[in-house]
């Protein structure tokens, strides 16, 4: 058996290393063949190498366009042809050894005049250059961050390096909300697969699960097409990973941060730690005793319920299953309350990748393999959450203030694998496996005022919460591109995936109690039920399951018989399915006819003697004169706090098809339109019987015109009409309790699905290769949006979702990607990136609403508001340093978006807006040799206060404050490419 495993393992050590070896010998050069003028990939194209005027090799584009030849280090003339084009020669040309290089080709159509293209080869400095190429041929507007800026501005995941990107901001350091729409109008794809949420209150899926490294590009399409999904009107966000490498390919990085206030401190709030804690997949060690789970909802409500006391006190026999469950219980569930306090080492990150390409079959075979795992810890201890209502003209009335310290750790562990197989070169087929796993470990102390609850103004309100969330994805797909026909082919494209996702908070627990101290008195410690919950345990456990199926085909078409126009009919379909269980159980301490000594205050802030498992369930028997049990003393134990219709399942299944046409009306101007035809089944299903239920069709326009002003500059313009959907969660009857501001979340039944107008025009320029200046406007027209309302009707504040009859939208866009050797020539490797926005939103408030407000503030005047979550402006400047010959690269981001509606307020209460959080990060690296890197990476460098505010009267009033500290990273990477 060792004999074997070790030829096995000489094999895997040979199919990697014997192709580096080969490839160290020899140069590459790799590149894609384009129409100059459509931008579509030109296939069978020849490109060949020469030296001494004799040719040394050659081969033909293929499906994609690309080509790789291989050959001897040297200097070469290179040579592009196709039938019907101009032939490109490029002279002098220096291939080096071990190096893949890179060289793409644009053939116009032969004219008379000239029938031979000779330049002289240029080192392209850059690399941004495909993607903006990209963005000027596609059909509609869209926007792009390549890996090249990725890796120089330092992002650390998908969603970080959305901050880069034209109108785009981040929420939560995860979920990416487009022309400040909120994420409600925008999705999020991984390869051209729906990606689905990790949370039950987003519709965004949580970028921050795919780590940069895996990033070839990121895509953010903004106008509407039929061969996409029709549930977008803000953006569509595409994650392109990276697949086909040109030859054997190694990476490897270690990387490590020390963040200001996080690391190395002795005062980390924590939870105990769990083996395996580090890798983030310990949420099952955390769940729920299995015999709870088993029980169904009646039985837990009979077995614990508020009474079961009573039972459990009474030695009948009839008893004893009452008795069981009600010791059972008290003792298993986790009597961990309180955090511990620990030291914490530095932000650490691991990245491994692997690639190839082989023959197989006499085939191309290509694969990549990644691994990323990274740990990083939060800490701030000068946060602050308030909430204040109206009571009063002069000032608001304080609530609730609180300051708060929380610590989070945060492991993330993700692995990619593609592989892609040539059968010709005209079908190609490849599958991709992402896996991705984030948890965090949070622990939250908070001690403040509370006037509004406490019977004693002066007691101090205090809470301590233990959380642990598990957010995980895995994503399988298989995809095919195959050609046929002659040389103007029909393309078939097809995708099948599938995606399971989860969320899970097992054991998030609440505690809280008052504090009163007074000069020359003991400490007051209380815990009173009917001011504030008594100490809770929640479980919560979402769970997706999503079939995705996608046929594009592509039939090209020729008017008046000329070649290359690029005219096409594009048809195709769609089938999505989403199937959701959701599942959240509370187990709710109790306390009554507990012995006197074990009342709370007799323990004078000992909280762990307090929390002792032998205060809880049965502490002891009492006997008769017989010697036989009389009667069971109990202490604290825990009642089913559960709600029925907090336990649902659902289902979303949406179908699709769509005919669209790509015509150059002119050799300037095109046309993309077309019609998409969607059916929405949406219904989910609460575990009191409660069910919500949407099914509907919709037939969605797309009209996108082009035109070309001239080689550098295009005008385009679209009017498309979009939908969007409310998520399973919003839907469902799910009444949810927010442990930070002490309010409801519910769901409705009865909602609708939003319509959309949108419509947008835009101006490009490329002066350069890889420069662009692109100025957009848009406007937009909602109808029956949704939002969330407080309930005027409600006794206790219930935050709900709710349908408006109308909203719009409204904004502008510029976008600035300038080499600056305009400057002189000492400027001539530094580029600016830069990118603004604009954006106004509006909406009526409701009538029922404002009455409510009026009744109780006759000078309240708000009538309309902003959406929730949209920035006013947003504002990204990027200055890089790139200089390959020597090795070093360099970039200075800064970030920063406008005031934003983050709540809205209950009746004449003002609402809370998130005040601008400026970002600035550094990062510089540096090449030594050929295969090493050592960079250097400087976050959150301004370390600004994070504030969401109330503002009356010309005074602020914080609903929250917090810092997150700067980070001082450096990192060391090797690489073979």
């Amino acid at each position: 058996m060792r004999a074997l495993t070790y030829k096995i393992n000489l094999l895997l050590f040979g199919l990697f290393l014997f192709p580096a070896f080969l490839w160290a010998q020899k140069a590459v050069l790799a590149g894609k063949i384009i129409d100059k003028e459509t931008g579509e990939t030109l296939i069978g194209a020849t490109v060949a190498l020469y030296q001494d005027g004799s040719q040394v090799t050659g081969n033909v584009s293929d499906i994609d366009g690309n080509y790789l030849l291989e050959a001897n280090p040297g200097i070469y003339r290179v040579e592009f042809s196709y039938a019907g084009y101009a032939k490109i020669a490029i002279e002098s040309l220096e291939l080096k050894a071990g190096a893949a290089n890179t060289l793409d080709a644009a053939l116009e159509t032969e004219t008379l005049e000239l029938d031979v293209v000779v330049v002289t080869a240029t080192t392209m400095k850059n690399t941004d250059a495909s993607l903006i190429s990209l963005q000027r041929k596609a059909f509609s507007i869209q926007d792009g961050v390549s890996s090249q800026q990725i890796s120089r501005t330092g992002s650390s995941n998908a969603a970080d390096a959305m901050r880069q990107m034209t109108g785009a901001l981040v929420e939560g350091g995860r979920f990416v909300v487009m022309r400040g729409l909120g994420d409600r109008y925008s999705i999020s794809q991984l390869n051209g697969v729906t990606l689905p949420s990790t949370d039950p209150y987003r519709n965004s899926a949580s970028l921050d699960l795919i780590p940069s490294q895996m990033i070839e590009n990121i895509v953010t399409v903004k106008t509407f097409t039929p061969e996409l999904p029709g549930n977008f009107s803000g953006g569509l966000v595409n994650v392109n990973t990276k697949s086909f490498p040109e030859k054997f390919t190694l990476f490897f990085q270690a990387g490590s941060e020390y963040n200001t206030q996080a690391s190395r401190i002795d005062d980390f709030n924590t939870m105990k730690p769990l083996p395996g804690d580090g890798l983030g997949l310990n949420a099952s060690k955390r769940d729920q005793p299995a015999f709870l789970k088993e029980m169904s909802f009646n039985e837990l409500s009979n077995l614990l319920g508020s009474s079961s006391y009573l039972a459990a006190r009474n030695p009948n026999p009839a008893n004893n299953a009452v008795r069981e469950v009600f010791h059972r219980t008290s003792q298993e569930l986790s009597n961990e309350f309180v955090p511990e306090q620990r030291n914490t080492p530095l932000n650490s990150s691991l990245s491994f990748s692997i690639g190839n390409r082989v023959k197989l079959f006499g085939n191309d075979l290509g694969f990549t393999l990644g691994v990323n795992y990274s740990q990083n810890f939060q800490h701030y201890g000068d946060g602050s959450v308030g909430a204040f209502r109206y009571n009063n003209p002069e000032f608001l009335e304080e609530v609730i203030n609180l300051r708060e310290t929380k610590s989070t750790r945060n492991p993330q562990l993700g692995a990619l694998f593609n592989v892609n197989y040539k059968l010709s070169e005209n079908h190609v087929v490849g599958a991709n496996v992402i896996f991705n796993n984030d948890a965090e470990s949070a622990s939250r102390v908070q001690a403040g005022r509370y006037p509004a609850n406490l019977s004693d103004p002066a007691a101090t309100f205090n809470v301590r919460t233990l959380e642990y969330t598990q957010r995980q994805f895995t994503s399988y797909q298989l995809t095919g591109r195959h050609l046929f026909g002659g040389n103007h082919k029909t393309e078939v494209e097809w995708l099948a995936g599938k995606t399971n996702s989860l969320q899970v908070e097992p054991d998030l627990r609440y505690f809280a109690y008052s504090l009163l101290e007074q000069p020359g008195e003991d400490a007051f410690y209380n815990i009173n039920n009917a001011e504030f919950p008594f100490p809770f345990h929640f479980f919560r456990d979402l769970r997706d399951e999503a079939y995705q199926g996608k046929l594009d085909i592509t039939i090209p078409f020729l008017i008046s018989g000329k070649q290359g126009t690029g005219n096409r009919i594009k048809l195709g379909g769609q089938f999505n399915r989403t199937d959701r269980t959701f599942d959240e159980y509370s187990y709710q301490m109790f306390n009554t006819a507990i012995p006197s000594e074990l009342r709370f205050n007799n323990f004078q802030g000992n909280f762990n003697g307090f929390f002792d498992y032998r205060n809880f369930g049965l502490i002891d028997t009492l006997s008769n004169n017989a010697g036989q049990v009389s009667n069971y003393v109990t202490g604290y134990y825990y009642i089913n706090g559960s709600n029925l219709k907090n336990f649902y399942t659902g289902s979303e299944q949406v179908a699709a098809a769509y005919l669209m046409g790509i015509v150059n009306l002119t050799p300037n101007l095109k046309v993309v339109g077309g019609l998409r035809y969607e059916t929405t089944q949406l219904k989910v299903e609460a575990g009191d019987g409660t069910t919500g239920n949407i099914d509907l069709g919709d037939l969605l326009y797309s009209f996108n015109a082009i035109y070309a002003l001239n080689d550098k500059s295009n005008l385009r313009l679209a009017a498309t009409k979009t939908l969007a959907r409310p998520n399973l969660r919003e839907l469902a009857p799910f009444e949810q309790f927010d442990t930070k501001n002490g309010f409801f979340n519910v769901g409705n039944t009865q909602l609708k699905r939003t319509l959309i107008q949108n419509f947008d025009l835009r101006y490009e320029l490329y002066p350069r290769t890889g420069e662009l200046i692109a100025l957009s406007g848009f406007y937009k027209n909602f109808s029956d949006p949704i939002l969330r309302q407080f309930n005027p009707r409600a006794t206790t504040p219930e935050l709900r979702f709710i349908n408006i009859p109308e909203a719009v939208v409204y904004g502008a866009e510029l976008e600035l990607r300038k080499q600056l050797d305009i400057f002189g020539p000492a400027f001539r490797s530094f580029y600016f990136s830069s990118n603004f926005a604009l954006i106004y939103s509006s909406y009526d408030i409701p009538e029922e609403e404002l009455a409510a407000s009026r009744a109780i503030s006759p000078a309240y005047d708000l009538t309309s508001r902003p959406f929730q979550g949209q920035a006013p402006y947003i504002v990204n400047l990027i200055l890089s340093y790139i200089e390959p010959e020597n090795g070093w690269e360099a970039s200075l981001a800064y970030n920063v978006t406008g005031e934003r509606l983050y709540s809205i307020s209950l009746f004449a209460t003002p609402d809370v807006y998130e005040k601008p959080f400026p970002l600035l990060n550094f990062k510089v690296s540096k090449r030594f040799g050929e295969h090493y890197q050592a960079s250097f990476n400087a976050r959150n460098l301004l370390n600004a206060v994070n504030r969401r505010v109330l503002e009356f009267n010309g005074n602020t009033y914080d609903a929250e404050s917090l810092t997150i500290g700067s980070g001082f990273g450096f990192s060391l990477s090797y690489w073979i490419k």
